[in-house]
Formats: C-alpha cells, structure tokens, sequence
C-alpha cells in the first residue's frame, strides 16, 4: 500500500528554474512562516528535484524530525516524495506523517514558485466525488468502499455508513445514498490499467485530500503518473 495526500498548485503560474538542492533553512528564513507550526517539528530537510516523467516533476525531500515512540521522543530520518504536475493543479506527496508532508510541500512551494503560500491543501467535495465515481464506471471499474455520514437508508437515518466490497454501485439505492448524504469521507475504486499498463488499479480518496494505492502494492513511476493525471482530468478537467 502507497500512502498519499493531495494538493493544490496555482494554475498558469510560471515555474522558477530548478537549480540543485534546496534547504529547509531557506523556507525558516523567509518572512512570513512563521504561522507554520508544523516547522517545530522537523528538523533538517533538503529538496532536490529526481527526475521529469512526462508532465510530472518528481522532487525527493530528505528530512529529519521529531515523533514520539511511546513516551519518548525520538528523531526519525525518511524521504519524502512529491509530484507536481507541469500542466495541471494536483500536486502529491507520499510519506508521512502528515505535518511533515506540509513542510515539504511549502518548501516545493518556495522552490518552484518563490512563494510559500502557493500549494495547500485539497479538500474533496460531495460533487468531486460523485464525478469520480462517474469517470470510473465509464472506464468499466467500479466502487469498492464508501464512507459516508448522515444518510436515509431504508426508513431509517444513519449518523454513519461504511460499505465495502466490489462492486458497490450495482447495490439498489446506492446513488441515492451519495446524493443525499450530508458529508461523503471517502470512496475506493477499481479501475482496469491505466496509461498503457495491464496491472489494474485499487485506490482510495478522502475528503481531506488523503489517500492509498492498494494494489499494485508496487506502483511503477508510469502507474503513478497515470493514475494523478487520471485524477487531474477528472476533478479539473485537465
């Protein structure tokens, strides 16, 4: 499984130059971060851009920070990794923890933009989902788990309601169920190969712009790319 968050990137912004390596020290000096509680937390950190697939930007963030291990606090050291598409909105981070995710992506912020304030968080609404849901039938996939609260089913009003199985949108009412739920949390889909690949794909959002490849369990970087221009396309129509 491939944990990952999503964001948002300004469109039609011109991209700085990407030149070497960047410290987290140069996101602590600028004026203005100070807000970013989440800069306590990590340590160390430094942005390099790995590679160019296609319309993605693959930026690797090499940090050390501090967690707590049962009633300690100790300093973890891990990679972060995120992909910014060339083109689109959707920028993607996979690693956590998800504070350290945000460091890492206002820095990529301050590398590509010089402003730190340019890529945040995506939250993914009612609507967005149901175009989701659309996008992947049309492509002959199908639901594979929803999480949605306050919602009628049968004669009965439900705080919450959590379903999976494949298969989801062939159960009767189950439209329904999604267009008039006060609050969808999250949704699965399978879907057949992506971008050329004969591996399908199992994946999850939610609503806070968080989610997981399931299978393949090991993503190759075209699979990836396939998948976040998929979601692009759908969620902005690029």
């Amino acid at each position: 499984m491939k944990d990952f968050i999503l964001y948002l990137q300004p469109k039609g912004r011109v991209a700085n130059a990407i030149k070497g390596k960047y410290s987290l020290d140069e996101l602590k000096k600028t004026p203005g971060t100070s807000y970013i509680s989440e800069l306590e937390v990590v340590q160390e950190g430094e942005l390099r851009r790995k590679e160019i697939l296609g319309d993605h930007e693959v930026f690797e963030f090499s940090c050390a920070y501090t967690a707590r291990h049962g009633a300690s606090l100790v300093t973890v050291k891990r990679d972060i990794e995120l992909w910014r598409s060339k083109e689109g909105l959707l920028v993607a981070s996979f690693g956590f923890p998800r504070k350290v995710a945000k460091v890492a992506t206002k820095l990529l912020s301050l590398t590509i933009f010089g402003d730190h304030t340019l890529i945040n968080s995506f939250n993914i609404t009612g609507p967005d989902f149901l175009k989701l849901k659309k996008k992947v039938l049309e492509l002959g996939g199908t639901v594979t788990q929803l999480e949605v609260r306050g919602v009628s089913w049968g004669k009965g009003q439900l705080r919450y309601l959590h379903m999976k199985g494949r298969g989801l949108e062939r159960i009767p009412g189950f439209d329904e169920v999604l267009e008039e739920a006060r609050e969808i949390s999250s949704m699965g889909f399978l879907l057949p190969g992506l971008g050329g690949s004969t591996r399908r794909i199992s994946f999850r959002v939610l609503d806070w712009g968080g989610g997981q490849i399931y299978s393949p369990s090991d993503p190759l970087p075209h699979e990836i790319a396939s998948l976040f221009g998929f979601l692009g396309g759908v969620f902005f129509g690029s």
